[in-house]
């Protein structure tokens, strides 16, 4: 029985919001863990001076504070908002249309798996993809395989292993996706969420996941 009139466009305007969602939660992610090895780093230096000035044994290696620095530094200037006007305004522009190269299309080659992540157990997983994205599509299901269920997955995007990644927010804990998100923003993955992961939900996921290629490309 199809879905009532009302209940498929609100599923519409939720997932264009958490799409849009996607973008700031994965740059405030890149921020947090830009602070956080900046704070690291100056833990270990207090520590070092301290073992040093004491004849204690030295604290195990970590980041030097200058390292740290430079990364948050790069992390806020990547920041859209900071950006010269020149580049926000060519960015907002609509690219001209110009014969396809290999450069222009493709960008960073991202030509791993579609990751779907959410709890999925006891679904008919094959079906729920058109059959061209189905051949490509892993799925993690955070139901059966818990909190290891993510596993490698953040290195295997920063490695560019992964093409996109689709969440299933109304079924996986954020504590699942926050680390994923982080590797996407960072790796430029493209991330769509895909409410509780019904077929025309996936449907308009993997729809504004070549939208969002189409734009970074």
């Amino acid at each position: 029985m199809a879905p009532p009139a009302f209940d498929d466009l609100i599923e519409s305007v939720r997932a264009a919001l958490n799409a849009k969602r996607s973008e700031v939660a994965a740059r405030i992610a890149t921020l947090d863990a830009a602070v956080r090895g900046y704070e690291r780093a100056l833990e270990f230096e207090i520590a070092e001076a301290f073992a040093t000035e004491h004849e204690l044994k030295q604290p195990a290696g970590q980041e030097r504070p200058i390292d740290a620095a430079s990364k948050l530094a790069r992390a806020v200037a990547s920041l859209p908002e900071l950006l010269p006007r020149a580049q926000q305004k060519k960015s907002a522009e609509p690219a001209a249309e110009s014969e396809p190269t290999p450069s222009s299309t493709s960008g960073r080659p991202h030509s791993g798996k579609l990751v779907i992540i959410g709890a999925l157990s006891g679904r008919e997983k094959s079906s729920s993809l058109p059959v061209e994205v189905a051949a490509d599509a892993e799925w993690i299901d955070t139901e059966r395989d818990g909190v290891h269920a993510v596993g490698n997955l953040p290195q295997r995007i920063r490695q560019g292993r992964v093409s996109g990644v689709v969440i299933l927010d109304r079924v996986v804990s954020h504590k699942h996706t926050e680390p994923v998100v982080a590797a996407a923003r960072e790796a430029r993955v493209p991330v769509v969420f895909a409410g509780q992961g019904g077929k025309a939900s996936l449907a308009r996921a993997i729809s504004q996941l070549e939208e969002m290629r189409r734009e970074r490309g």
